[in-house]
């Protein structure tokens, strides 16, 4: 097994994109991306490592202040996932003028922060136009805080999410908070054969 998630902390797992079996399954991801988006990538040195390296990237921003599922990042298939954010963020690059991908790291503030979501709302769109992902729709149990669930629907509603009143019509359900011990913490992980 290969874990897909590093440490206790998030992020993504540079290891597992550095190791030779996904960076030999990226070589589809790159022919798809040379054969359909060739207007906004003949200009890139794009090598299995270089996706590799941008994937990481948009993971570790995204994972900071949005919400695309991993799965869609860890969709390698040509036409898959990874392939639609990969276009769709190479698109804004080649729109923009810009010479390369400059996210700002971590919750730091940047000049092009508002760019920067832009971008990652074209990649949302791109997933949601081909049925890769669709926005949650949130029930948020009745025993939690009150002052916790103006938050959590504020971030609901930011990220395009939607809150209603019934678990039936949820495709997300917000228990109360859980605090599990550390030995019990659980990551999903990748069964190779």
């Amino acid at each position: 097994m290969l874990s897909i998630g590093p440490k206790m902390d998030g992020g993504p797992n540079i290891k597992y994109f550095e190791a030779s079996e996904t960076l030999a399954a990226l070589e589809g991801v790159k022919q798809w991306l040379q054969k359909n988006g060739k207007k906004y990538v003949q200009n890139e040195p794009l090598t299995n490592k270089s996706l590799a390296a941008t994937t990481v990237q948009l993971m570790q921003f995204q994972e900071d202040f949005f919400g695309i599922p991993v799965k869609c990042f860890l969709d390698f298939k040509p036409g898959g996932g990874l392939c639609h954010i990969l276009l769709a963020a190479y698109r804004f690059k080649s729109e923009h003028g810009w010479r390369r991908f400059e996210l700002p790291s971590g919750k730091n503030a940047s000049s092009k922060l508002e760019r920067v979501f832009e971008m990652y709302q074209n990649m949302e769109k791109a997933l949601i136009g081909m049925k890769m992902y669709t926005l949650p729709i949130v029930y948020i149990r009745p025993d939690i805080d009150k002052a916790v669930v103006i938050k959590l629907k504020d971030i609901i509603r930011r990220r395009g999410g939607q809150v209603v009143d019934s678990e039936e019509s949820a495709s997300h359900i917000i228990y109360g908070s859980v605090d599990p011990l550390k030995e019990e913490y659980g990551r999903p992980v990748i069964k190779k054969r």
